[in-house]
């Protein structure tokens, strides 16, 4: 489906000279220190928004990435919109990889910064800018708003602790990310790519989250939600005030899987015009 969308390669120095003033959506491709940096961008020059998409775990059996969940999503929306490929699918057998990286690199700090450069190309500012995702894309967007000071998060049944999330797909990333480590050590010495509060700790800043969680879900609830809310208080006060809103739902349908369609567009509306 994604050969539909034209592919324009660059590199992280040349951003600047990428034409945005077109509404059809592009892949574009940043190479940068040898990695593959992937974008799908929807901009619309009448628009000051910009919505950021990343996506959880896909279906190896049905694609490859780059995976950009929801691309469809780009006619509901009048703002800019920018989808994210996570570059550490490509670093061994994962579905999911949540921007972590290699022992050089964590991927999410560079796509930050990539997305910054394309921010200041449409003329869209750190507050109109919202970063949405479910799952593993909801532990990625509450990272990228962190670096992107001034954003903000909405997130869906997300992991914030990775290697509370089940062990098989936890094992696959660090073995791959870091072969040359014991899965153990790992842990400890990526504990900031590997758990939201302590990144939020490393950076002494926290984005304003809005943080919507499926109480039917134990496993969500059990290892990631309560986890996060009562880590709070080992932040600073002046980091958490005013920072998050939480609202829980029930459906023992949907499980682990994110709202619809419908209600998702209700949230994400209703985060992005929250001052």
């Amino acid at each position: 489906m994604l050969n539909k969308y034209e592919n324009i390669h660059t590199t992280f120095e040349k951003i600047d000279e990428i034409n945005l003033t077109s509404r059809t959506p592009f892949i574009l491709t940043v190479n940068w220190d040898n990695v593959k940096y992937e974008f799908l961008i929807r901009a619309n020059s009448s628009s000051n928004e910009l919505l950021v998409f990343g996506s959880g775990a896909y279906d190896p059996a049905k694609m490859k990435p780059p995976i950009f969940q929801r691309h469809s999503w780009t006619e509901h929306f009048d703002s800019n919109m920018i989808y994210y490929n996570d570059p550490t699918l490509y670093l061994g057998q994962m579905s999911l990889g949540w921007g972590h990286g290699n022992d050089d690199t964590f991927f999410l700090e560079k796509i930050a910064k990539v997305i910054e450069k394309l921010m200041t190309k449409m003329s869209v500012k750190a507050e109109d800018t919202l970063f949405y995702g479910s799952s593993g894309g909801g532990f990625m967007s509450m990272i990228l708003a962190g670096y992107i000071k001034g954003s903000k998060a909405l997130v869906n049944n997300p992991q914030t602790i990775i290697p509370n999330y089940y062990q098989t797909h936890v094992n696959r990333l660090l073995e791959a990310a870091h072969p040359s480590l014991p899965t153990e050590e790992s842990v400890k010495k990526y504990v900031t790519r590997l758990n939201v509060l302590e990144f939020f700790k490393e950076i002494n800043y926290m984005p304003y989250i809005f943080y919507l969680q499926n109480t039917a879900c134990d496993h969500d609830v059990v290892k990631h939600f309560m986890p996060f809310v009562r880590g709070l208080n080992t932040l600073k006060d002046t980091l958490t005030y005013n920072r998050l809103t939480v609202e829980m739902y029930s459906n023992k349908e949907q499980g682990h899987n994110p709202l619809e369609l419908e209600d998702t567009i209700y949230y994400i509306n209703k985060v992005k015009n929250t001052k």
